[in-house]
């Protein structure tokens, strides 16, 4: 048991290294205007003698530069609202067998998430184009913290159904982070902002499962009825989302402040620049009308695997491999851990290879992990093919966000179809799980 804690605390901090340079966020803008005013001021033009994407006049790469410490609460937000997902994934699907749910409800639960996931992230992430990524990064927590306690307080199937559809509504901090990154940054840093953001959201799978178990373990070590250990532990996961919060609202008010206390005298000159920039035709994949809708059907194959290697998984392995709780946290979360390390090289095999390359790596690797474990059941070749599947679907998701936004031509235009890619994703774990409770 002492081996198995030390192993699971092992797991939470060594991912923590990828936050260490946080995504950016100085996205609480309601105009263009404003925007630009930030942007000069959050590591663009005025950073780089007042080019807005990222060059200037001394032709310093941005691709050297770090991200900006200051926008650290993007991750945090990020983070916070995976965690709450990496707790439900991988400790609702066998709470709610408990509760005598049938595999098709257990399916119901999964797919009435991803129906709300699909409907409203689009809706949240054009309503962040107009008051701003900042504010709707908090109204999503503010939703992730109502659905946990829902959960927690519902003591039936059709409680915890109707707790993972509201997380549903609100599940929108990746595509709007994802959004303000390609607003914020240069061509040469989306790649590494993005694979941030990615970064930060599979830190939160990570923890979550180890989190459930070390807290479940917890609270029945002090006399908590077993019914009521999970549900203690989404009170607990409401509680450090109500701080994250907390702390961005009251970084983004000291930020804001001295951001427009700075960006007076260089407002024209910035958004003559930017005018400029956005008038300029794509420099690559603009004569190509398929881009989005191929680069959606591949997200739709990577959400596939994902509903298959954690919900589904979490009936599959008890049943074919008797696995228990604690090896199912054990395996989600280090699965998550070698997600959360392709991100941090993924920008150095990107400047190599490029993005398509690494994006059929990616898919090439998830097809033949997923299609692999389900038919080897022999340790550890069984897990050697899991962990294939979730580092190569880890890899196909960033490189498949990046090359959306490149192939965008302007800002409007990357936030939709950002959106529409989580929209997607969500569509197509919709139908998977009910066919696979089958």
């Amino acid at each position: 048991m002492r081996f198995s804690r030390l192993f699971l605390v092992t797991l939470l901090v060594a991912p923590s290294l990828a936050l260490i340079t946080p995504s950016p966020i100085k996205l609480n803008v309601a105009t263009k205007r404003e925007t630009t005013r930030l942007l000069a001021l959050a590591g663009g033009a005025a950073s780089t003698g007042g080019n807005i994407d990222g060059r200037n006049d001394d032709t310093v790469s941005t691709k050297d530069k770090p991200l900006p410490r200051e926008l650290m609460p993007i991750t945090l937000g990020v983070f916070a609202q995976m965690l709450g997902e990496g707790i439900a994934l991988s400790s609702l699907p066998l709470y709610l067998t408990r509760l005598g749910a049938t595999p098709t409800s257990v399916g119901l639960a999964i797919s009435c998430f991803s129906l709300a996931q699909m409907t409203f992230a689009p809706i949240l992430v054009g309503l962040s184009s107009r008051i701003g990524r900042s504010i709707v990064l908090r109204i999503c927590l503010i939703g992730a913290v109502a659905s946990s306690l829902l959960i927690a307080f519902s003591g039936n199937v059709y409680g915890i159904i109707a707790g993972r559809t509201l997380a549903g509504v609100f599940a929108a901090c990746v595509p709007v982070a994802q959004s303000g990154v390609t607003d914020i940054l240069s061509a040469d840093q989306t790649m590494l902002g993005l694979s941030r953001v990615s970064a930060a959201s599979q830190l939160g799978v990570v923890v979550g499962p180890a989190v459930s178990a070390i807290f479940q373990e917890g609270f029945a070590a002090v006399g908590l009825p077993a019914a009521k250990c999970l549900p203690a532990v989404f009170c607990l996961n409401s509680c450090f989302t109500l701080a994250v919060l907390l702390q961005m609202t009251l970084i983004n008010r000291r930020s804001m402040v001295g951001l427009k206390q700075q960006a007076g005298e260089k407002e024209e000159q910035i958004i003559k620049t930017q005018d400029d920039v956005e008038q300029k035709p794509l420099e690559q994949d603009t004569g190509v009308r398929l881009a989005q809708p191929v680069l959606r059907v591949i997200t739709v194959a990577m959400g596939w695997t994902a509903i298959l290697s954690n919900s589904i998984y979490g009936l599959f392995a008890p049943k074919f491999l008797n696995f228990s709780q604690p090896q199912l946290s054990a395996t989600y979360s280090f699965a998550a851990a070698l997600m959360v390390g392709t991100q941090i090289i993924l920008p150095r095999l990107v400047a190599k290879l490029g993005e398509h390359r690494v994006c059929t790596v990616g898919i090439l690797a998830a097809g033949v992990g997923i299609g692999g474990q389900s038919l080897v059941r022999v340790q550890p070749f069984h897990s050697m093919l899991y962990m294939m599947n979730r580092a190569g679907a880890a890899v196909a998701d960033t490189s498949t966000a990046t090359l959306v936004a490149r192939a965008s031509p302007n800002r409007d235009a990357r936030s939709r179809n950002l959106a529409l890619l989580t929209s997607t994703r969500a569509a197509g774990r919709i139908v998977t799980p009910l066919l696979s409770s089958k």
